[in-house]
């Protein structure tokens, strides 16, 4: 299975406006890095129910629908994110199909990417912990299959 590392910030700006009647919405920022060969994802979590208003593509909107039929958007303390690919050279981002589940209170976190153009298509099921030093530039939680501090 790939290595792959899920950090998430609390967002500073969460209900903070960014223009007429439009607000921030997410409750975490955050980044997925993934190894062999190294690509790079950026989530934003919402509640379920802003998130399913974020649905643009048919693959997105056929995901939620997905979603909702197996009970999800029942479930308590749950946040979701789409996925969106970032390349650090060009700082360019790209939504790619897949998204992000993370359940806060038990720490569960489901991701599922699916990215043709970088040649990633893969889920994994990870167990999140949250972060004992907390402060700017700091994640609250890290959810990873790999080491951080091997090497």
């Amino acid at each position: 299975m790939r290595e792959i590392a899920i950090r998430g910030f609390i967002n500073e700006k969460y209900n903070t406006p960014f223009g007429k009647g439009l607000f921030r919405r997410a409750i975490y920022n955050g980044s997925v890095e993934l190894l062999n060969p190294n690509q790079k994802y950026l989530v934003d979590f919402y509640e379920f129910g802003t998130f399913q208003h974020t649905a643009k593509s048919n693959s997105q909107i056929e995901i939620l629908n997905k979603l909702i039929a197996c009970g999800v958007a029942n479930t308590p303390d749950l946040v979701m994110s789409w996925i969106v690919h970032y390349e650090p050279l060009t700082k360019s981002k790209e939504l790619v199909d897949g998204y992000c589940i993370y359940l806060q209170t038990t720490g569960e976190v489901h991701i599922e990417i699916d990215d043709v153009q970088n040649g990633t298509k893969d889920e994994w099921d990870l167990k999140a912990h949250h972060c004992k030093s907390v402060g700017a530039n700091k994640p609250v939680f890290v959810a990873t299959n790999v080491d951080l501090n091997a090497k």
